[in-house]
């Protein structure tokens, strides 16, 4: 279903190698049935973790409510919003993230068979875990010990929130995965084709594949080609390049010498303003600024 535009929610501004948030909300309620969530939808996926009070969330039109300890899942692109049942505060965690959060770059056949269903739609997680559900307690721990990591940021803490929502995923696959997703992963034809092509986008970022150029390698039309690609990285073949091409330049402003113009060009960006931008949409910051911070160090 595709819902307005008006009630897309803008994505946030997280970097693309960490593509998660976690929002900690306080609304103060004046009367029962209050707005604490404005109805919205997002290409993203979203867990609910209700701490304190009661409320009741819709999620493409059916109601849940839900009581401290509770856990929403709302799939990405589910049109949602929440009021309050009684008129006493109310806290919840709301944690958006990407898919590509999880995606390994080079396939890997346990991860498409048990975490990928999730991920590409094919399945979807319960709407909702009970407080007093048995085995919703090892889903919440994870998730609240994953909220004080993005709340406290210590050393290294993205490995510590990747590592857990990949714990996540994997036990949602023990307890909610049909076994015929077990029996039928995702074709193997198709991963195994991708791994070549890859390590040519890598080797050659100065000049890169087209989309039509891409499919022939892996033997797909463009358009199941874009679909698959999809699936498999978290990310369009563009966006993917991209990735890369961003990556890469972040290592050369740290490691060599050479002028964003030059940097633009190995990477095959063509010119300094158009890389500038790129490399600001990716990282938040331009070029310039890798370069003023390694002069403070």
């Amino acid at each position: 279903m595709t819902y307005p535009q008006d009630l897309k929610e803008r994505t946030p501004l997280w970097d693309s190698n960490f593509p998660i948030h976690f929002y900690r909300n306080r609304p103060s309620p004046r009367a029962k049935d209050d707005t604490i969530l404005n109805l919205h939808w997002h290409e993203h996926f979203e867990i609910i973790d209700m701490q304190v009070g009661k409320a009741v969330f819709h999620i493409d039109s059916r109601p849940y409510e839900v009581e401290p300890g509770d856990l929403l899942f709302v799939p990405a692109g589910a049109l949602h919003v929440g009021y309050s049942l009684e008129r006493e505060p109310i806290e919840y965690v709301a944690i958006v993230f990407n898919a590509s959060l999880l995606r390994v770059i080079n396939p890997d056949p346990i991860y498409e068979r048990y975490i990928l269903p999730f991920l590409d739609g094919r399945i979807l997680p319960p709407p909702m875990l009970k407080a007093n559900d048995e085995h919703a307690a090892p889903y919440r721990r994870l998730i609240r010990e994953s909220t004080v990591e993005f709340e406290q940021r210590d050393s290294a803490y993205e490995l510590v929130i990747k590592h857990n929502f990949q714990l996540l995923f994997t036990l949602l696959s023990r307890q909610f995965l049909p076994d015929k997703f077990i029996t039928k992963p995702f074709p193997a034809r198709h991963t195994e084709a991708f791994k070549p092509l890859i390590q040519q986008m890598e080797a050659q970022l100065s000049e890169p594949l087209s989309v039509e150029q891409a499919a022939r390698i892996v033997n797909l039309n463009p358009f199941h080609f874009c679909k698959t690609f999809k699936k498999l990285t978290g990310r369009t073949y563009i966006d993917y390049m991209n990735w890369l091409r961003i990556n890469e330049s972040d290592r050369l402003l740290r490691e060599t010498e050479w002028t964003v113009t030059e940097i633009a060009e190995r990477i095959g960006c063509g010119n300094a303003n158009y890389f500038t931008k790129l490399f600001k949409k990716y990282r938040g910051f331009p070029p310039s600024e890798v370069r003023r911070k390694l002069e403070k160090t």
